[in-house]
């Protein structure tokens, strides 16, 4: 189980170090990793800081749940956060947020001011004490 998740965080988190982009390129990743999951996928968007961390965790969580969908992880940048946001229809205020896409990149639902529960947080912190020896 603790290498399940340990594997997941890595995966995640180099998606994570994809910053979003100008709002053209945005849609076009979008789509794209769209088409890479069976079902579509789930774009996690949160700004800087701990809580880029803990939304990570709970997309982790959420591709498990629902093994068909692409993860892709949007931490927005201070200075293109207002065009994303904007492509997106979502306010700041509402972050973190996830949006579920299908195959073909239409917009299925969306779950606006996420919190990762305490339970997650701690199952985190857990797993980061783990030696990887």
């Amino acid at each position: 189980m603790k290498r399940t998740n340990i594997f997941s965080l890595l995966f995640l988190l180099g998606i994570a170090n994809a910053s979003a982009g100008p709002p053209d390129s945005l849609q076009q990743s979008i789509l794209a990793r769209a088409h890479e999951g069976k079902d579509g996928v789930i774009v996690a968007v949160t700004e800087r800081g701990d809580i880029a961390a803990d939304t990570a965790w709970l997309l982790a969580a959420q591709v498990k749940l629902n093994g068909n969908y692409a993860p892709l992880l949007l931490v927005l940048k201070s200075d293109e956060s207002e065009g994303v946001l904007k492509t997106l229809g979502l306010a700041e205020k509402t972050l973190p947020a996830l949006i579920y896409y299908d195959h073909n990149g239409r917009e299925i639902s969306r779950i606006i001011g996420v919190s990762p529960m305490a339970s997650l947080k701690q199952m985190r912190a857990d797993t980061t004490n783990v030696s990887l020896k």
